[in-house]
């Protein structure tokens, strides 16, 4: 089977066109220019519509669907081997837990979480609080939630660290893992993040994200047998627009290219 393609937008066109161009899942942010913070509730129920719309449409793969980021708030986007941006007292636990509650409202079809101690460890008391949250809304509302832990496993100390992280997130119930491997660029982590697709043992998916660019799919996925890849496909910076193309960062030509990309696999 091909690897997904996860596409992290920050607007309801980025949505459109990440679905148009073959995307297999949203991820929802806000301010991805630093790593991605959450989006508001009413952005999440609006794309979860404009998804189910683009689907019923056949405009978008049937299996398209909206997952949230859950941060609060992000210092900086360059967070290796910083843990403290990913640490969080109680004060923080109970908004992300609230804002997990109303993604979930909000009709979300999975959270994307993580948090840490100032020492790099995963802080398991307060991702249970944020997972409860949401499976308990989740649970009210008749479906299933898919629960996916983000890069703060980049921020750990050592290959070894988020090896522990993988086998840690099996017991949590998360389903997905998103890592760099802990580089800045996913491919020159895939070695790490095979040692991670290792200890996941089928049990929870290893995707590949950070730095990701079309021409590295194949190689990555190779290299590290990873079951998605995950990018922003956002536009460069100076790079010519189509005088009718969308308003949006999300480049449509990014997203096909790394969807074809995997569908060659």
């Amino acid at each position: 089977m091909s690897p997904a393609v996860e596409i992290a937008v920050e607007d309801l066109v980025g949505l459109e066109v990440a679905a148009r161009a073959g995307a297999d899942r949203i991820e929802l942010c806000h301010d991805l220019a630093r790593g991605g913070t959450t989006p508001d509730p009413e952005l999440v129920r609006q794309s979860v519509d404009r998804a189910k719309a683009l689907v019923a449409a056949r405009e978008a793969k049937p299996h398209l669907d909206v997952h949230v980021l859950i941060r609060p708030e992000a210092r900086t986007g360059d967070f290796l081997d910083r843990p403290g941006e990913f640490a969080a007292d109680a004060a923080a636990v109970e908004r992300m837990a609230d804002h997990a509650r109303a993604a979930v409202d909000a009709g979300a079809a999975g959270v994307v979480l993580g948090i840490l101690t100032a020492d790099g460890e995963l802080d398991v008391p307060a991702i249970e609080a944020v997972r409860d949250s949401a499976l308990i809304a989740a649970q009210c509302a008749g479906r299933g939630l898919s629960l996916t832990l983000h890069r703060a496993v980049d921020a750990m100390p050592s290959r070894q660290a988020r090896v522990g992280a993988v086998e840690a997130a099996i017991g949590l119930g998360i389903h997905r893992v998103l890592s760099s491997g802990g580089h800045s660029r996913a491919l020159d982590g895939a070695d790490d993040l095979a040692a991670m697709v290792d200890a996941a043992e089928d049990l929870v998916e290893i995707c590949a994200g950070g730095g990701v660019r079309p021409a590295d799919v194949a190689d990555l996925v190779r290299r590290s047998g990873v079951g998605s890849v995950h990018l922003s496909a956002r536009r460069r910076p100076g790079a010519p627009v189509e005088p009718d193309a969308p308003e949006t960062l999300t480049d449509p030509a990014i997203v096909a290219a790394a969807v074809d990309a995997a569908g060659d696999l």
